[in-house]
């Protein structure tokens, strides 16, 4: 191999790597976005749970309401082997009151 084959090939790997990036980009964001919906389906069964249980105990406070369904929320992402950080509960908790927010809203 002579200087200018070896300057095309590394010509050639660098414009691959942005390829490559961008792919790894894109897979790691749909795993992201199907735990997500997995995520979302988790809270939502959790918020219906804890919506029935509020109509047999009428006096649970709404933030009695989140805490109890945030607590259903992890126990299904440790049954789903999802893992949660403070970033992932801030997140759950913004869905929970956007979804409250929309029911209220739909009443």
């Amino acid at each position: 191999m002579n200087w200018q084959e070896i300057l095309a090939l590394i010509s050639g790997i660098c414009t691959l790597i942005p390829t490559l990036v961008s792919v790894f980009v894109l897979v790691r964001n749909i795993i992201k976005n199907k735990n997500w919906t997995l995520v979302m389906s988790i809270a939502d069964a959790a918020m219906r749970k804890v919506e029935d249980y509020s109509k047999e105990h009428p006096g649970m406070s709404s933030d009695e309401k989140l805490e109890m369904a945030l607590q259903a929320v992890k126990a299904g992402l440790g049954v789903a082997n999802i893992k949660f950080d403070d970033k992932l509960v801030r997140r759950i908790i913004e869905y929970i009151k956007q979804s409250i927010s929309w029911f209220n809203e739909m009443k």
